[in-house]
């Protein structure tokens, strides 16, 4: 065993152990970073605070303590670290990977050449995404270095990201005509693909609260004239605009859908229900904005010539986490 791998031994029997949280822990290794730059300073803390507070910090990786002063550092502050030895007496805490109960270690005498894994999420900043950091602590000659990639929620086109309660969540954003335009369900998906989005498909509560809220707060004083028909994605089948009505046409199954399948209209507060179609051209899904009454889910012209009040509003929207990762070196 070579003096490098008994280092790391060392340390970690006395001190990894005691920073755990679930499958996050910090491993403690002889070093000494190379850099200090845009780190976060600390000189009231010891190192064991320290070392806590770079475990419960989402965006913190490293910590480090010199003379007093405990250094953070951020996934995007990581320099490289020089190894050092017993004798130097400098140690940084990285936080890592590691199945409960083990070392991050374990294997390291057999494959020295290993990486330490480790991933954190970043969700607390309101100027930017919520997003996954994964990384790669390695050995590179004496140096401990690292390599990550970022994989945010959603891209700067969006306004918002919906979390719904089973899991998934979708980015969200909305367009508006402030003029005395029209828009129709056609040049409402167009809309949304220039925001490298679709139409949006309302399934959940919080869909519908996110962009009611959206327009009644935001946009609704923005519009040419404040009562409008906002689009979404639906369109009534092609063998159902004829026979709304038929069994085969009520509910979801008499629609189609270009973005995600809704399956049930559950959470829909119809103006009557979803069989409505006033003129032969009623057959895409829009919710009414009119006067001060609660917004409602309707039928209304696809066209852009909507009657009586005009689609002036579009909700787009796309599922969250499909951008490709982010690597940085």
């Amino acid at each position: 065993m070579n003096e490098m791998t008994m280092n790391i031994l060392l340390f970690l029997s006395v001190s990894v152990l005691s920073y755990v949280s679930s499958e996050t822990k910090m491993m403690v290794v002889w070093g000494e970073p190379d850099s200090v730059e845009s780190t976060i300073k600390n000189s009231s803390i010891s190192w064991d605070s320290c070392i806590e507070l770079c475990l419960l910090s989402q965006e913190c990786i490293m910590a480090w303590q010199s003379t007093g002063t405990c250094y953070i550092y951020n996934y995007y502050a990581i320099t490289s670290v020089s190894q050092t030895t017993l004798e130097y007496g400098s140690v940084v805490a990285w936080k890592v990977n590691s199945p409960d109960h083990q070392c991050p270690y374990a294997s390291f005498r057999e494959k020295p050449n290993q990486k330490f894994l480790g991933s954190i999420f970043v969700d607390y900043d309101p100027s930017d995404w919520p997003m996954y950091i994964d990384y790669n602590i390695y050995l590179d000659g004496n140096k401990w270095k690292m390599s990550y990639s970022v994989n945010r929620s959603c891209s700067g086109e969006f306004q918002d990201i919906i979390t719904h309660q089973d899991g998934s969540a979708m980015c969200v954003t909305n367009w508006y005509s402030s003029d005395d335009g029209d828009f129709s369900f056609d040049r409402g998906i167009e809309l949304c693909r220039e925001n490298t989005a679709m139409l949006a498909t309302l399934i959940y509560p919080e869909d519908f609260a996110w962009f009611q809220n959206d327009v009644l707060t935001n946009l609704r004083s923005k519009l040419f004239e404040p009562d409008s028909y906002a689009r979404f994605d639906g369109k009534r089948k092609v063998s159902c605009q004829a026979r709304p009505s038929a069994p085969e046409c009520i509910g979801v199954e008499g629609f189609d859908f270009i973005n995600t399948p809704v399956p049930t209209f559950e959470h829909y507060n119809w103006v009557t229900n979803s069989s409505a179609q006033h003129t032969p051209d009623d057959n895409c899904l829009v919710v009414v904005f009119e006067e001060d009454e609660p917004p409602k889910v309707d039928v209304r012209g696809c066209s852009d010539t909507t009657t009586p009040l005009k689609s002036r509003l579009v909700f787009c929207s796309n599922v969250a986490w499909t951008l490709d990762a982010v690597d940085y070196d």
